[in-house]
């Protein structure tokens, strides 16, 4: 081997070793293949002990990425559905409010158990055996 030679693979055990660069990144800085490279680590006797110490941290770093990303669509999903239930809650509100009259849709959606369906006449009619205000009405027709 050349003095040039070992200087090269000394650099290159450095970068890989010490800086902890890729094959990559160092086949960028040196220029050489990354073939040419990786062939002067597996000389190494750390070489396969390194590789595995950094393909264990990389699966490490993975898992806690997924669980990050798995955790933002989950609280990103219960803001979408949080401003659902305000908007339900602000139409229901605005339907039941005293300020505004009721629709008759309205009252028969929020007091569904005080009226039958009469399938010949097509229309809701208000039960006789339930207690209910005089403004209530007798007859929703859709």
């Amino acid at each position: 081997m050349k003095k040039t030679d070992l200087e090269r693979n000394e650099l290159i055990y450095k970068l890989y070793f010490q800086d902890k660069l890729t094959l990559t990144q160092i086949s960028h800085q040196i220029n050489l293949s990354i073939s040419q490279i990786s062939r002067v680590l597996s000389k190494s006797p750390n070489y396969v002990q390194e590789k595995n110490k950094r393909k264990e941290e990389n699966r490490k770093k993975h898992i806690e990425q997924t669980k990050e990303i798995i955790k933002n669509k989950r609280l990103q999903k219960q803001i979408e559905e949080k401003q659902i239930l305000d908007i339900l809650h602000n139409q229901a509100s605005f339907e039941l409010s005293y300020i505004h009259s009721m629709s008759k849709y309205a009252i028969r959606k929020n007091c569904s158990s005080a009226y039958n369906y009469n399938q010949n006449k097509k229309r809701f009619e208000l039960k006789d055996d339930v207690a209910y205000s005089n403004d209530m009405p007798k007859i929703i027709k859709y």
